[in-house]
């Protein structure tokens, strides 16, 4: 779909006039004051957008980055088409990971187009020029509207798996456990099979295995717990020659031919073999990871960091709220341990930082490994003065740490963190890009350090 987009984004840009552009851009440069009210209003005036929103100071900033992509879009000196596409999707990701509800993001688009067509009917140009500008106005935002919904739409239902995939980690789920009831429920449909071949003898219906338990499982749990897992496909493709091609030939088969039966039986046994093969191999890649660990570290996995970053800022909305600090910290000079020592001992310090972390922090807080090594931690019931304090006592603990090398020595380690305090944020990645900025820093004044985020 970028492509498309990009090529009709591409196509209308070059169909418009520079004289048709700069009318609908003079629009909304003439009437900014009035664009900005009528926004905000649309935003107070849905009941789901202002409780989503809140704050007066939200509601500000929302419209002004409203007003900002706004000209942006009208902008003479139009971006090229897969900048269009890029910016587009993006807005429509991060709608859906604040919990815009569904029809916020078509209505609003609505509305402006309305907004504009008046104002382009009221505009003294001439008959040709309305229509130009009118098919350029509608063009314009149907587009943006196309890739807003689709990533929009994309991101809810990527949210909606990843919850459910907390969900079923926080209840305990064990994929050890889950695997041997799979091939359990596979076992069962297998050795049924026949059984309901010779006591439906005089019916030709035999049970499908879509309709089995394991069926069942695979069609509406397995996505959850191993999502894009390729093998996943292929498992579907065997169900389907199963159910399409073999039970059928099984039920075509003479009741009193014992070659023919055990030839069918046969073939749909070997296909639930090759099913067994690819099930196992699915769990034992997950069966770490999944279970919501990071295997070297045990720490949480990052999967789940959105579930809870998510949730954090959702219980902020209520009058007692107590605020929640992120610590984002990164391991000094960590590729040098590695080449230096190798990456045995760079793992034994990358366990012995996470033991460090989740001796001091809280067993209410959330300690992430995010990436290499980087470590997130989440302190909930946290505000700023505490979050530097304990982001302090992090980074001192890890100074006193002394990694043991195999020819008896030893060396130290440290880490750098960023500390980003809750400020209002409806989007978890604002914190999140806060704390990064402030690690960055913290590396660029030297290593081993604090470094508070600024507020924006």
């Amino acid at each position: 779909m970028p492509e498309r987009i990009a090529r009709e984004w591409n196509s209308l840009v070059e169909q418009t006039s520079t004289e048709t552009h700069q009318i609908v851009y003079s629009i909304v440069h003439d009437y900014e004051d009035e664009l900005k009210q009528r926004y905000r209003a649309y935003l107070e005036g849905d009941p789901d957008l202002a409780s989503l929103i809140g704050e007066s100071t939200n509601l500000t900033a929302f419209t002004d980055r409203f007003l900002e992509w706004m000209k942006k879009l009208v902008d003479p000196n139009a971006t090229s088409g897969e900048i269009f596409f890029s910016e587009q999707d993006s807005l429509g990701d991060t709608m859906a990971r604040i919990g815009f509800p569904p029809h916020a993001v078509s209505r609003s688009i609505r509305k402006i187009k309305l907004w504009f067509l008046r104002h382009l009917a009221e505009a003294d140009v001439s008959r040709q020029q309305l229509v130009d500008a009118m098919t350029f106005v509608i063009g314009l935002f149907d587009i943006a509207l196309e890739v807003r919904e689709a990533s929009y739409q994309k991101g809810v239902a990527s949210n909606a798996r990843v919850n459910e995939a907390y969900r079923l980690h926080l209840l305990g789920q064990n994929l050890g456990m889950e695997r041997e009831r799979q091939r359990a429920a596979l076992m069962e449909w297998g050795h049924g099979i026949l059984a309901a071949f010779y006591q439906n003898a005089a019916s030709s219906e035999l049970p499908r295995l879509w309709k089995s338990e394991f069926g069942l499982w695979l069609n509406h749990k397995a996505h959850i717990l191993f999502e894009r897992q390729p093998k996943l496909e292929l498992i579907k493709q065997l169900v389907n020659r199963i159910d399409n091609e073999l039970v059928p030939a099984l039920e075509r088969v003479s009741f009193g031919d014992r070659s023919q039966i055990s030839d069918a039986a046969g073939r749909i046994e070997e296909e639930l073999s090759a099913i067994k093969f690819l099930l196992n191999s699915i769990f034992e890649a997950h069966i770490e990871v999944e279970s919501g660990r990071d295997p070297l570290t045990q720490l949480l996995t990052r999967r789940f960091m959105p579930s809870v970053m998510m949730r954090e800022i959702q219980l902020q909305k209520v009058s007692a709220a107590a605020g929640f600090c992120v610590l984002l910290l990164d391991i000094d000079h960590f590729k040098t341990i590695n080449d230096t020592h190798g990456h045995k001992v760079g793992d034994l310090a990358l366990r012995s930082v996470a033991a460090a972390i989740t001796e001091t922090v809280r067993q209410t807080d959330f300690v992430f490994r995010y990436g290499g090594e980087e470590m997130l931690i989440v302190l909930v019931e946290c505000d700023e003065a505490m979050g530097l304090q304990v982001a302090e006592k992090i980074r001192s603990e890890i100074a006193k740490l002394s990694i043991p090398l195999a020819d008896g020595g030893k060396f130290a380690v440290t880490a750098s963190i960023g500390v980003a305090a809750f400020k209002g944020e409806l989007d978890y990645e604002r914190i999140l890009a806060r704390a990064d900025k402030a690690v960055y820093e913290a590396k660029e004044g030297g290593r081993n350090r604090v470094t508070l985020a600024p507020e924006s």
